[in-house]
């Protein structure tokens, strides 16, 4: 208790606003979709910070962790409060989340849409560990090639990632659709792009038979690990740009339960 105290008075402080306008730099919120919510979702912008979480998701356990680890902030990529809420119910999730949040003093800034498609954000982060080349951006996706042609599953094996999921359309990689999260309404752009790919998570069986009947491989890497590749990079990040304000990266998991090295 003592060690922590200590460390507090290091720590310098920054107005909530402050830090918002540096998250503003980084991914603009108003290059957000029109049907996200991103920004400050619980808080005062006058708030002082010293301390900030970054996550994933803004789940309970990272609340708890943040709460356990004395952050002021925590800087999530989904949104706590996606669809208007008709009651603060606290039997309900999001309004049980919310007043968590009040009741320790914490506040929470999603940036979503905006994270995605920003440089540096999400899809660039994906498209390095893609290890594309010849990169154009296509808002929230990125279009590049490998620096030869390779096989689906000896390439698709030699991913970091832990669950891969394929659909072999009889082709090999080269060019590449590469988009965060559920990124499979890019598939039109993709394939006006001819390309032979598409990497991204939550596809769906009949937007998969789609893909395979255009004749376009894909890759689900899964929602979750296609994001949160995102937390320590804009962890490491900030902890730069926020000079005296102490950052730290949740270590979160997938909510599915997947067994290493499947494919379908």
């Amino acid at each position: 208790m003592l060690r922590r105290a200590s460390l507090f008075l290091f720590m310098k402080r920054m107005l909530l606003k402050d830090i918002l306008d540096i998250l503003d730099v980084i991914a603009p919120f108003d290059k957000a979709e029109p049907w996200d919510n991103t920004g400050l979702m619980v808080g005062d912008a006058s708030l002082d910070i010293r301390s900030i979480l970054v996550a994933l998701d803004p789940s309970s356990p990272v609340i708890h962790a943040a709460r356990q680890s004395g952050a002021d902030l925590i800087i999530t990529h989904h949104p706590l409060i996606f669809t208007p809420l008709r009651r603060i119910d606290f039997q309900e999730s999001v309004s049980r989340r919310i007043a968590l949040l009040i009741r320790a003093s914490i506040a929470l800034v999603s940036m979503h849409t905006n994270l995605d498609a920003a440089r540096g954000g999400v899809a660039d982060e994906l498209a390095d560990r893609l290890r594309l080349q010849e990169i154009q951006a296509f808002g929230a996706s990125r279009i590049g090639v490998l620096g030869e042609e390779r096989d689906l599953f000896s390439w698709a094996g030699g991913l970091p990632f832990e669950t891969i999921r394929l659909v072999d359309a009889g082709r090999p990689v080269r060019k590449i659709c590469a988009c965060p999260g559920s990124g499979m309404d890019y598939l039109g752009q993709a394939l006006e792009q001819e390309c032979d790919t598409i990497v991204t998570g939550d596809v769906r069986y009949h937007a998969a038979l789609d893909a395979k009947e255009a004749g376009i491989n894909v890759v689900d890497l899964g929602h979750f690990a296609t994001e949160d590749i995102i937390v320590g990079p804009l962890a490491g990040r900030l902890g730069r740009e926020l000079p005296g304000v102490a950052v730290q990266a949740y270590g979160g998991q997938d909510v599915f339960m997947h067994t290493k090295g499947e494919y379908h």
